[in-house]
């Protein structure tokens, strides 16, 4: 059922997932105008416009229903009508929400310190991310004090598999995730052959020994990132910590005080979770002159 929120799963089939029907005096608590509503927010974070009879037609909603639904959003700054008569559209008050949202989370507080010590440290933009479906997420950025820096958008998503952060998440996932990872991606990008998909997995297996995941401005030209894995109480992968670099700025002296600092902020955040502990066999010099050629 992945990829499927489980309030429209429940609005088609009045079930919260296969094989659970919601108990009747549990409905008799469901706001039916809520819950369309909902439905059709989340039917619209599926593409960047609507056409009114498009929407009617996949949300199966009597349009009535659904035109005061949408005038009751656009009065609220959730939706906003590209032109009068045109496609509607969500606003990015949703971001806002979301960034609010992903600043309480737990995982955010929690590891808040550890990210503030690692960027005092290097001195570099730091960054907390998790995995959502093909893509990483920023969940949380500290960034440095230089005129030139990576800077990212809180919530901003980079496709996983040519980022240092998005390798290693992939590095630690369980097999069955790493192939679901695989087919998603094919499916959703057409430029991902065979070849791609040999490259990423002897990336993977060099993480799985190292424990860093590195790209050489695959994702932003004029950046390079190093990332290490966050684990939990059961040994699975969390989230990733990394560093963006400018290129320009990433000499052997900064290149191997990242490749000790960021695995040990790593390690420390896997601690507060209780995660059991992990080796790994990383010879710095050696990534140090990857890091630094041309």
């Amino acid at each position: 059922m992945k990829g499927v929120s489980l309030s429209i799963l429940y609005y088609k089939t009045g079930k919260l997932f296969s094989g659970y029907t919601m108990p009747q005096n549990d409905k008799y608590y469901m706001m039916r105008s809520l819950e369309k509503a909902l439905f059709v927010i989340e039917t619209m974070a599926t593409r960047s416009n609507w056409k009114l009879k498009t929407l009617n037609e996949v949300c199966s909603i009597p349009k009535g229903t659904l035109q005061r639904i949408l005038r009751t959003l656009e009065e609220l700054g959730y939706v906003r009508q590209i032109e009068r008569g045109g496609a509607y559209t969500l606003t990015l008050k949703f971001h806002k929400l979301g960034k609010q949202i992903v600043s309480q989370s737990s995982i955010v507080s929690l590891l808040q310190p550890t990210l503030r010590s690692l960027r005092d440290k290097v001195n570099e933009t730091v960054n907390l991310s998790i995995l959502s479906d093909v893509d990483m997420v920023v969940v949380h950025q500290i960034t440095s004090s230089h005129a030139l820096q990576m800077d990212s958008i809180i919530g901003t998503s980079f496709p996983a598999y040519i980022s240092a952060s998005g390798k290693t998440f992939l590095a630690f996932l369980p097999e069955d995730d790493l192939r679901h990872f695989i087919k998603e991606l094919r499916r959703s990008n057409s430029d991902i052959n065979t070849d791609k998909i040999n490259l990423i997995y002897k990336e993977i297996e060099a993480i799985r020994r190292i424990g860093i995941g590195m790209d050489f401005e695959e994702l932003f030209q004029g950046i390079r990132c190093l990332a290490a894995p966050v684990f939990d109480d059961t040994g699975k992968i969390i989230a990733t910590i990394s560093s963006s670099v400018p290129t320009v700025r990433l000499d052997r002296a900064l290149s191997k005080k990242l490749l000790q600092e960021i695995p040990s902020a790593a390690a420390e955040a896997s601690r507060v979770f209780e995660a059991p502990e992990h080796s790994f066999s990383l010879d710095i010099d050696k990534i140090v002159e990857l890091l630094v050629a041309p």
